[in-house]
């Protein structure tokens, strides 16, 4: 009768304690390896963004340098500023120890490669991201009969 109870308790049908462990601890690995990549995928998209604002910033600054240049004293642009922007000199372009985070120069060209007289501009705009302070600078030409490229 023994053997009888035992035999029977053995043909049942069912999951066993350490499969249902042995289900759980897989099931926990795939869910923190899926959370992951999603953790990982967001704080790129955001970094990239914030990447994308400060190169959108960084255009604003050369256009409206462009316009300035054509209307102003280059000089005067030189204390006064563009968009918040400060300049900083061509040398020390660009100063990652200014407290400001926006930041340009020029220089007078007298001919480029083409022949043409104008400026070269170039705009700068620090950012903070996930891993850290970087930057985006931006280059552009300026010719002084009112074109750019």
């Amino acid at each position: 009768m023994g053997n009888r109870m035992f035999l029977n308790f053995r043909s049942r049908k069912g999951t066993t304690m350490v499969e249902v462990l042995a289900a759980v601890v897989i099931l926990a690995l795939v869910v923190t390896a899926v959370l992951s990549t999603i953790g990982f995928s967001q704080r790129t998209v955001l970094s990239k963004s914030t990447e994308s604002g400060a190169a959108a910033q960084a255009q604003e600054i050369a256009d409206a340098l462009i316009t300035e240049l054509h209307g102003a004293d280059a000089d005067s642009l030189k204390t006064a500023g563009v968009l918040g922007a400060k300049y900083v000199e061509n040398a020390d372009f660009p100063d990652p120890s200014s407290p400001n985070d926006q930041q340009f120069t020029f220089v007078s060209v007298e001919k480029d490669a083409d022949g043409i007289e104008g400026y070269r501009i170039k705009a700068a705009v620090y950012f903070t991201d996930g891993s850290g302070r970087k930057c985006v600078q931006m280059t552009a030409f300026s010719a002084k009969d009112g074109g750019a490229s």
